[in-house]
């Protein structure tokens, strides 16, 4: 990776507004609208988010469609586990996702939780669950491991 696209990259990650997560300008976080998304609660290893539910990520019942249910689980994950990595700035890759699927998200906005349960050296496992109203409708497991910039290709 360049050092302008890590600069650029650095510029996007840190300058976030106070309550939200992310910056627009990055298309997989953008189609779920997470520049948008309320961060209720955070700590090392810990998130808790407000989450909108775009009409682009519905199945044809209404209902948050499961590739996309994967990429709001995703996202929450890479964040708790980021919170949790000291030192070099860097990316976590996704080496493993578990979804268990209770009920269906249906309503605008729902909320996500995510936790780092587990680590070892750079890896993380961290639980996720998604909340329609009070309900635990998704249940998701994610193993992240954080690689440095310097050694992303």
């Amino acid at each position: 990776m360049s050092d302008k696209k890590i600069a650029d990259l650095l510029e996007w990650r840190d300058n976030v507004p106070e309550g939200r997560l992310l910056n627009p300008g990055v298309a997989p976080f953008d189609i779920l609208d997470a520049p948008e998304w309320s961060v209720i609660s955070s700590s090392v290893g810990q998130l808790e988010l407000l989450c909108h539910l775009p009409d682009v990520v519905l199945n044809p019942a209404g209902q948050l469609f499961g590739g996309f249910t994967a990429a709001y689980v995703d996202t929450a994950s890479l964040y708790a586990a980021l919170s949790d990595v000291e030192g070099t700035p860097g990316f976590q890759s996704t080496i493993n996702m578990r979804l268990d699927y209770f009920e269906a998200i249906t309503k605008t906005p729902f909320r996500v939780t995510s936790e780092v349960i587990h680590r070892r050296g750079e890896t993380r496992l961290i639980a996720c669950n998604m909340f329609q109203d009070d309900v635990l409708a998704v249940y998701g497991l994610t193993t992240m491991r954080h690689q440095p910039l310097s050694e992303v290709l």
